[in-house]
C-alpha cells in the first residue's frame, strides 16, 4: 500500500512540524518560530509536574548511547558533560545502561552492577545535583541485538572461558534472528537463545539489582528502554516474540515481562520515579509487530493505571531502518489510522486514564523525534506533549535550554564524533556565551581531522634544542626510540610518535631503500632451508667480532634474508582503500581504472615515496645485531652498517626505547614431512618464485593453499609439462573451487618422500614430479632480541610474552612490537598500535597488571594454540580489536585535547569497500564466486594443515582466512547502511537506505 502525498502530510501534521522524507543534518535556521510568537511565556519553559517532582522547563536530556564508557562504567567525561548541559530543574537521562556483564552490549558501552560502576553514576549524579537537576537511570537489555562475537567477548572479559548451555549466541523473546551485520563485530547477528521463564525471572532481578544500585548512587528516578528494538521492544512485537507461554501469544502476555521490570524497579523508587521508553512506530531493529499501536497502547493504560511518572514516546515520523515515508506505508498497511501515526493516541489515553492512587501525580507524556529549535516548542505548545526531549541538539550545544529561550542560533554537530571516545566532540563544545567572547574562526568546530593536535603546540621529532619556550626555561630531553625497519610497519610507527610529539627516533634498515616487504628483488637471494628446522637454527643472531667498537670487521656472509617474496605479477589481495586507510599511508587507487587492487609496482612505488619525509630519520644498510637492557634503563643496541668496500662497520648506541618492526615475511618456514631430506627432485620455497616460466617443461607438485600458492599454479600452467600439482589439507577457504579447472589436479597431503617418489596420505605415489615448491608461509624471527626475551615458541608461529600482541609483557618500557597481529585486514591496525606505544612511553597511559597481562596471553594461548595466536582469523576479532586496544588508551581519552584520530572504532566503509573489490578478484582468478568465512565463534572453520600456510606481501594468509577479511561479511550482495539509535550506537543494516540519527 502506497502512502499518498496527503498521508504524509496528515502525519506531519499530527506530529507537530518537522521534515517526513527523512532525517537530514538539516541547518535549525531552516524553520524559524514567527516572530511574532510570545517565547517568553512558552508553555516549554514553564514548570511541570513529574511524578513526585517539579521540573523548572520542559526540555528533556534524551538517553544518548556515545560510546565513551570505560571498562562498562561511567567515564570522567561524563561529569564535565553533565555538568555542561544540566540546569536548575532540568530532566538528565542517562545513556542506556545494561543491567548485567554476561550480556554487556558491546565495548564503550555501560553496565550497572558493580561498586566500580555504581560510584562512576554516584559521581555523575553529584554533579547535576549540585546543578540543579534531577537524573533518571536508563536500565536496557540488548537483547539479539548483538552477535556472537561479542557474546563472547562479554564472557571472557569477566572471566567466563566457556559459552553457555545454549553456545554463543545473544538471546530473546524468541529463536528469531535478526538479518544484517553487526557493525560491533563485523559478523552476523546470529539466531538468539529464547529465553526461558527461569532465565526471564533472573533478567528481572538484573534489572532491579542495577535500579538498586542506581539509588544508591543518587538517581532520582529510572527510565526502561522497551522501545528500539531492544530486548523489552522485542517481547512487545509478534514478529520476533512467538511464544505460547504467559509472555507470549497475545497483547496482553506481550506486555507482561515489561510490567513486572516495572513492577520491580518500582519496588525500589516507586512507581511516581520511573519513566518508559517507547518506539511505537518504529522499524528499528526489525520490530514489526502485527499489531505495534494498540500493543503500545495497552501497554501504556498498563503503565499509567500503575502511575509512572511518565512515557517517552517516539513520533511516528521517527524510524531508523527505514525511510519516513516507506515506515508510513507499512504502519497505515497494518490498519493504523494516517492521523494516529502521532503522539496523539497516547495524548488522548493519558488524559482518560488516571492512577490507581489518587495522590499519585498523572502520567505525563514527553514526546521525542528530532526535535527543531522550532518544532520542540511547537510540541509542547500545541499540546501534543507535556515534553520533549532532545539528543543530537544537545551534543552540540551545552547551553541548549538558553538558546531556545533566547533564540540564539544553535550549532551544527559533527556526525563522525558521535561514537569515538574521546573528549571531541563530546565535552567540546562551547556554550553561546563563551562564543560570543572568543569569535575566532576555529571557535566551536572540532579539530580538523588532519592536523594533530600535538602538532600545534610542540615539534614533535628530532628536536635538538635544549630549550623550549625561553632560554630560562628547560625542555626535558625527548626520549630516543630506535624503529627497526623501514617497511610500512616502521614508517607508520615513525608518523604515529611524530603525531604525539616528544621522542627522538631513529629508523635502521637493513635494505639499501625503504618498503621492507615490498621492495621486489628480481632475482631472490634467500635460500630456504631443506628439510625444516627451527628459527633459532635458520637464522641464529650474529656472532659479535673480537673488535674494539666502534670499528671495521670484514663483511658478514650469513644470509640474513634480505630477499622479498614479491613476484613478478603480485597483485594485492586487498583494495586499496582497505590496505591503506592510515593517517600517513593512504594508497591511491590502481592505474587500471577497472581495479580496485594495486599490483606490487604501485605499492612498492608509493611506499618509497611516501618514506622520503622521514629519510633524514632512516639509516640504511644498517642491521640491529643485538639488544641489551642497560642497568640504568633504557637498551644498548649492537649495530652493523654494511660499507661499499667489502667491509662492516660495528657500533653500539643507546635508546630509552625500541620497536620492532620488522614484519613476519621474510624467513621462509619449511614443514616437517618424513624423508624430505632424501628427495633428489628439486625444492624450492614460494619466497624465491618470481614467474611461471620458472617452470617450463618441469612437472610440478605445489603445496599450500594460499594466494601466492594460486598465483603460482595459474601462472605455471601454460608453461609446466602435464599437470600442475597441488598438494592441500583442505581447499581454500574463499576461493574453494580455484583449482577446478583443466591441467591443476588436486591430491592429498604427504605423507612421505623417497628419494624419487611423494607418498600421499590416502596411497597415492607421485613418480613423475621434477620439482615441490613450497607455499608454506614464514617464520617470526628475532635473533637480535635473544639476550632481551624468551624464545620464539615451537616452529616461530608465535612470539611469548606480547600483551596484545604490541607490548613487551616483560620489558614493558623498553620494548614494543608493531606488525606481529596477523591478519589484520588493514595497516590502520599497525599505525593504531604504534599511537598506544607511543601513548604508554610518553607516560599518558597505563598498562594493565603484568598479572593480567600474563592471564590475557595464557587465554588466548588456550583459546588459539601456538600456529593461530597472532592471527586474527575470525571476522569478529578483526574488528572488536580495534576496540580491545582502545580501551587501553582510556586514561588518554579521558583527558580534554587528546587526539583520538588513530582510536577510533573500526572504520566500516573499508568492509564497504572490501565487498566492492570482491568482483575484481574473481575475474582475475577467472572463477564465478567465492565462498564466506563462518565467523561464528565455536563453529569450525576451513582450516589448513600447518604445511598450508602461506604469508605474503599485503596478502596476509592464514589457516583459516587466507586473504586477510574479505570473510568478514559472507554473503557479498550485503550493502551496509549508517543507522544510529537515540544516540546509541547500533548495527548496519543490510539491504535499507542509510538514515540518520533519530532522535534525540
Amino acid at each position: 500500500m502506497t502512502a499518498s502525498k496527503d498521508v504524509v502530510d496528515l502525519v506531519a501534521k499530527a506530529n507537530a512540524r518537522g521534515p517526513t522524507s527523512g532525517f537530514t543534518d538539516v541547518d535549525d535556521d531552516a524553520e524559524e518560530l514567527p516572530t511574532e510568537f510570545d517565547l517568553e511565556n512558552a508553555k516549554l519553559f514553564k514548570p511541570l509536574k513529574v511524578g513526585d517532582l517539579t521540573l523548572q522547563h520542559r526540555i528533556v536530556h534524551a538517553a544518548l548511547g556515545r560510546s565513551r564508557s570505560v571498562n562498562s562504567a561511567e567515564s570522567p567525561l561524563a561529569i564535565k558533560y553533565f555538568a555542561q548541559r544540566t540546569t536548575p530543574g532540568a530532566l538528565m537521562i542517562s545513556q542506556s545502561t545494561g543491567v548485567s556483564l554476561e550480556h554487556k552490549a558491546w565495548p564503550w558501552s555501560a553496565i550497572l552492577e558493580t561498586e566500580e560502576q555504581r560510584t562512576a553514576v554516584a559521581n555523575i549524579v553529584k554533579v547535576v545535583h549540585e546543578k540543579g537537576g534531577f537524573w533518571f537511570q536508563q536500565l536496557g537489555h540488548v537483547g539479539r541485538c548483538t552477535s556472537p562475537g561479542l557474546v563472547k567477548l562479554a564472557r571472557d572479559q569477566i572471566g567466563l572461558k566457556t559459552p553457555p548451555y545454549y553456545g554463543y549466541r545473544p538471546v530473546s523473546a524468541s529463536a528469531v534472528a535478526e538479518s544484517g551485520v553487526n557493525t560491533h563485530s563485523g559478523e552476523p547477528f546470529g539466531v538468539p537463545h529464547a529465553l526461558t521463564v527461569e532465565e526471564i525471572q533472573r533478567i528481572v532481578a538484573d534489572f532491579k539489582r542495577a535500579a538498586t544500585l542506581a539509588a544508591s548512587a543518587g538517581a532520582d528516578g529510572i527510565e526502561l528502554l522497551a522501545g528500539n528494538g531492544f530486548l523489552l521492544d522485542q517481547f512487545l512485537h509478534d514478529n520476533i516474540n512467538q511464544r505460547d507461554d504467559q509472555y507470549g501469544g497475545s497483547i496482553e502476555n506481550r506486555s507482561r515481562f515489561v510490567l513486572e521490570i516495572v513492577d520491580a524497579v518500582s519496588e525500589v523508587f516507586g512507581y511516581q520515579r520511573v519513566g518508559v521508553r517507547l518506539s511505537p512506530f518504529s522499524n528499528f531493529h526489525e520490530t514489526d509487530g502485527s499489531q505495534p499501536l494498540e500493543q503500545s497502547l495497552h501497554l501504556s493504560r498498563e503503565l499509567a493505571q500503575r502511575g509512572v511518572a511518565y512515557l517517552h514516546v517516539a513520533e511516528g515520523r521517527v524510524s531508523r531502518n527505514l525511510g519516513i515515508e516507506e515506515n508510513l506505508e507499512r504502519l497505515v498497511a497494518k490498519g493504523i489510522a494516517p492521523e494516529d501515526i502521532s503522539l496523539r493516541p497516547f495524548r488522548r489515553l493519558l488524559a482518560e486514564v488516571k492512577p490507581s492512587k489518587p495522590e499519585y501525580t498523572p502520567t505525563v507524556l514527553v514526546g521525542n523525534g528530532g526535535y527543531t529549535a522550532a518544532s520542540g516548542v511547537l510540541t509542547v505548545e500545541e499540546d501534543l506533549a507535556d515534553a520533549v526531549s532532545y539528543g543530537r541538539r544537545f551534543i552540540s550545544n551545552p547551553d541548549l535550554v538558553q538558546r531556545l529561550r533566547l533564540r540564539r542560533k544553535l550549532t551544527p554537530y559533527d556526525r563522525s564524533t558521535f561514537y569515538t571516545h574521546g573528549a571531541e566532540g563530546y565535552t567540546s563544545y562551547r556554550d553561546s556565551e563563551t562564543l560570543k567572547e572568543d569569535t575566532s574562526p576555529s571557535n566551536n568546530q572540532p579539530v580538523p581531522k588532519d592536523v594533530p593536535a600535538s602538532e600545534a603546540t610542540t615539534e614533535a621529532n628530532n628536536d635538538e634544542s635544549p630549550l623550549q619556550g625561553n632560554a630560562q626555561t628547560p625542555k626535558p630531553r625527548p626520549k630516543r626510540v630506535a624503529v627497526i625497519g623501514a617497511g610500512v610497519s616502521g614508517l607508520v610507527t615513525a608518523a604515529a610518535f611524530k603525531r604525539l610529539g616528544g621522542f627522538e627516533l631513529k629508523i635502521f634498515e637493513r635494505k639499501s631503500v625503504p618498503g621492507g616487504v615490498w621492495v621486489h628483488d628480481p632475482v631472490s637471494t634467500t635460500v630456504a632451508q631443506f628439510p625444516a628446522a627451527e628459527p633459532s637454527q635458520i637464522d641464529p643472531p650474529l656472532p659479535r667480532p673480537d673488535i674494539a667498537l666502534p670499528g671495521d670487521a670484514p663483511h658478514s656472509t650469513r644470509q640474513r634474508f634480505l630477499s622479498s617474496p614479491i613476484y613478478d605479477s603480485l597483485v594485492a589481495n586487498i583494495p586499496y582503500s582497505v590496505m591503506g586507510g592510515t593517517t600517513e599511508l593512504t594508497l591511491p587507487p590502481p592505474a587500471n581504472p577497472e581495479s580496485e587492487y594495486l599490483t606490487a609496482p604501485e605499492v612498492s612505488e608509493f611506499i618509497s615515496k611516501a618514506a622520503t619525509k622521514h629519510n633524514y630519520l632512516i639509516q640504511y644498510n644498517t642491521s640491529v645485531e643485538d639488544v641489551r637492557n642497560l642497568p640504568q634503563g633504557g637498551v644498548r643496541l649492537l649495530l652493523r652498517r654494511e660499507n661499499a668496500g667489502g667491509t662492516d662497520t660495528w657500533y653500539e648506541e643507546d635508546f630509552d626505547h625500541v620497536v620492532v618492526a620488522t614484519g613476519h615475511n621474510s624467513v621462509p618456514r619449511v614443514p616437517e614431512i618424513p624423508g624430505l631430506e632424501s628427495w633428489k627432485g628439486g625444492l624450492q620455497h614460494a619466497v624465491t618464485w618470481r614467474s611461471g616460466e620458472e617452470f617450463k617443461d618441469k612437472r610440478i607438485l605445489v603445496i599450500g593453499t594460499s594466494e601466492s600458492a594460486i598465483d603460482l599454479v595459474l601462472q605455471s600452467l601454460p608453461h609446466a609439462k602435464g599437470d600442475v600439482h597441488v598438494s592441500q589439507r583442505t581447499p581454500h577457504p574463499r576461493y574453494p573451487t580455484i583449482f577446478q579447472r583443466p591441467g591443476v589436479k588436486v591430491v592429498k597431503t604427504i605423507d612421505h618422500f623417497t628419494e624419487d617418489e611423494i607418498h600421499l596420505v590416502d596411497g597415492t605415489v607421485l613418480r613423475d614430479i621434477d620439482h615441490v615448491v613450497f607455499a608454506t608461509g614464514y617464520f617470526y624471527s628475532f635473533p637480535f632480541l635473544a639476550n632481551v626475551r624468551p624464545p620464539l615458541g615451537p616452529g616461530g608461529h608465535r612470539v611469548p610474552g606480547l600483551y596484545q600482541h604490541i607490548f613487551d609483557i616483560h620489558n614493558p618500557n623498553t620494548i614494543a612490537f608493531v606488525g606481529v597481529v596477523n591478519a589484520s585486514l588493514t595497516w590502520l591496525t599497525w599505525e593504531k598500535s604504534a599511537f598506544l606505544i607511543a601513548l604508554l612511553w610518553s607516560g599518558k597511559i597505563h598498562l594493565p597488571s603484568k598479572e593480567i597481562q600474563e592471564r590475557w596471553e595464557q587465554d588466548r594461548f588456550e583459546e588459539k594454540g601456538e600456529r593461530l595466536f597472532h592471527i586474527l582469523a575470525l571476522p569478529y576479532e578483526r574488528v572488536l580489536y580495534f576496540d580491545e586496544i582502545n580501551e587501553l588508551a582510556a586514561e588518554y581519552l579521558s583527558q580534554e585535547g587528546a587526539d583520538d584520530t588513530l582510536l577510533r572504532g573500526f572504520p566500516f566503509e573499508l568492509i564497504s569497500d572490501l565487498i566492492a573489490g570482491r568482483p575484481g578478484k574473481l575475474a582475475h582468478y577467472g572463477i564465478l564466486e567465492d565462498v564466506g568465512g563462518t565467523g561464528v565463534p565455536g563453529a569450525t572453520a576451513a582450516i589448513s594443515d600447518s604445511a598450508d600456510v602461506e604469508n605474503r606481501a599485503g596478502q596476509t594468509d592464514t589457516p583459516t582466512s587466507v586473504d586477510s577479511g574479505v570473510d568478514i561479511i559472507s554473503d557479498e550482495t550485503k550493502v551496509l547502511a549508517l543507522e544510529d539509535k537515540d544516540i546509541q550506537p547500533v548495527h548496519h543494516q543490510v539491504q535499507q537506505a542509510p538514515a540518520v540519527i533519530s532522535a534525540a
